[in-house]
C-alpha cells in the first residue's frame, strides 16, 4: 500500500486532539518553563521550544523541521543506532512518498498512516522484531520533535498504532554447551588466521558481546584490572562496560596478539583482516577491524563445517553466553550488566529455557 492512494492532509502541521491547524500558530508550541533562562548561543537561534515567537511560515518551517531531524539523528554516540535510524526513516519517507528534503511533511502524518506502514512492512515478510524496531524509530523522532517544541500528538504512540508483539524467548538459536564447545575448537591452530578465529570466538562466548561490539575493540581494550584480565566494551548509545574474561579467552587472546604481533600497536583493531586471503596470515594483517559481515560468514562457515543448526548465527554465541550462565546461577541482574542491556526485561529475552523444554508434558504422555 502506497500513501499515493491516501488522503495526506495538508502540510501545515496537525495535532490529533482536534483537525485544526495549529502547527504554525506561535502558540502552538510549547511554552518554555518560566525558570528556564532565554540563553541565545552566540546569537543562534532559539529552538521553537525556547522561542514561541520564531517565525514558522514557508521555507522557515522547513529549516526548522529539517534541523530538528538532524538533532534528533545526533542525539545517540552510537554511529550504528544514526545509521539505522536514518534508514528507518528514508523507508518511511519512501513508503509515504515524501521528498527527503521535505520535512514538513511529518507534521501531516496521522496514526492510520503508520498503521498503513506497518501493515505493509508484514505484508513484505519482515519479522516481527525487525517491524517494532522500525516503529520505534519512528516514535522516538516524534517524541523528540515534541521535546523540541511540537506540540502535536506521536501519531505513532502505542496508543494509536499497536506495533507486532515479539516472542519472549526471541528467534535466535542457542548452542548447547558441548556444540559450542565443538564450535571454539574449530579454528585451524596451525595458522594466524585461525589462532584469530578461536580467539574471536572464545571472547565471543565468554564475553556475550554484539558482533558490531567485537568488531570495533582495540588491543589497548584488553588490559588488566586488579587480579582480573578485561575487556572494555563500548556498547549501544556509547555506554562503556568491563567485562571480565575466562581464563581460557585470555589464553586465546594472547596467542592471537603473539602471533599477530600486534601488542604494541595499542590504538590498532584487535581483530583483522588478513593481508591476502591465500597467506591466511602468514604475510601479515591490515591495519582495518573486520567487518560484522566477514564475522557473521566465519561462524556461518564454522558452524556448517561441523553440521550444527543452519540457522546458528554469530548472535547465537551471545544467546548461549547468557542461557549458560542463568542455568548456573548467574543473577539475572548481573546478567543485564554483563549484557549491556539497559531493561532486564530485554536480557531475559535472550535466556533460551532449555530446563523447561526438558519438563514438557509431551515427556510424560504415554498412549
Amino acid at each position: 500500500m502506497c500513501w499515493s492512494t491516501i488522503d495526506l492532509p495538508s502540510v501545515a502541521g496537525v495535532c490529533y486532539a482536534s483537525d485544526k491547524v495549529s502547527f504554525l500558530k506561535q502558540n502552538s508550541w510549547r511554552k518554555s518553563n518560566s525558570t528556564t533562562p532565554q540563553v541565545d548561543v552566540r546569537g543562534k537561534e532559539l529552538i521553537p521550544a525556547f522561542d514561541k515567537t520564531l517565525d514558522l511560515s514557508g521555507n522557515n518551517l522547513r529549516r526548522v523541521l529539517h534541523q530538528a531531524v538532524r538533532s534528533w539523528l545526533g542525539k545517540t554516540p552510537s554511529k550504528l543506532t544514526r545509521v539505522n535510524y536514518q534508514r528507518d526513516l528514508h523507508h518511511f519517507f519512501s513508503f509515504a512518498g515524501i521528498p527527503p528534503a521535505d520535512s514538513e511533511q511529518l507534521l501531516a502524518v496521522r496514526p492510520e498512516h503508520v498503521a498503513a506502514w506497518r501493515d505493509e512492512l508484514r505484508g513484505r515478510g519482515l519479522a516481527n522484531a525487525t517491524i517494532r524496531r522500525k516503529m520505534t524509530a519512528l516514535r522516538s523522532l516524534y517524541s523528540y520533535l515534541q521535546t523540541y517544541g511540537y506540540v502535536g500528538a506521536n501519531p505513532a504512540h502505542g496508543k494509536f498504532v499497536k506495533a507486532p508483539t515479539v516472542p519472549r524467548d526471541g528467534k535466535t538459536v542457542g548452542l548447547s554447551p558441548a556444540d559450542c564447545r565443538r564450535l571454539m575448537e574449530t579454528p585451524d591452530i596451525n595458522t594466524p588466521v585461525g589462532l584469530r578465529d578461536r580467539a574471536m570466538l572464545g571472547v565471543l562466548a565468554y564475553s556475550a558481546c554484539r558482533v558490531g561490539e567485537l568488531v570495533t575493540l582495540q588491543v589497548k581494550d584488553f588490559r588488566t584490572s586488579g587480579e582480573h584480565r578485561v575487556l572494555s566494551i563500548f556498547g549501544k548509545g556509547g555506554k562503556e562496560r568491563t567485562v571480565p574474561l575466562h581464563l581460557e579467552a585470555v589464553e586465546r587472546l594472547i596467542e592471537w596478539i603473539e602471533a599477530a604481533a600486534i601488542a604494541d600497536d595499542r590504538s590498532g583493531p584487535l581483530f583483522r583482516p588478513a593481508a591476502t586471503p591465500r597467506g591466511k596470515g602468514r604475510d601479515g594483517f591490515r591495519r582495518s577491524s573486520l567487518t560484522t559481515r566477514s564475522v557473521e560468514y566465519l561462524v556461518k562457515r564454522y558452524a556448517r563445517e561441523i553440521g550444527l543448526d543452519p540457522a546458528v548465527t554469530v548472535h547465537s554465541l551471545r544467546v548461549t553466553a547468557l542461557t549458560t550462565a542463568r542455568e548456573r546461577g548467574a543473577d539475572i541482574i548481573d546478567l543485564q550488566d554483563f549484557a549491556g542491556h539497559a531493561d532486564p526485561r530485554t536480557t531475559l529475552t535472550y535466556i533460551r529455557s532449555r530446563d523447561r523444554l526438558s519438563k514438557s508434558p509431551t515427556y510424560v504422555l504415554n498412549y
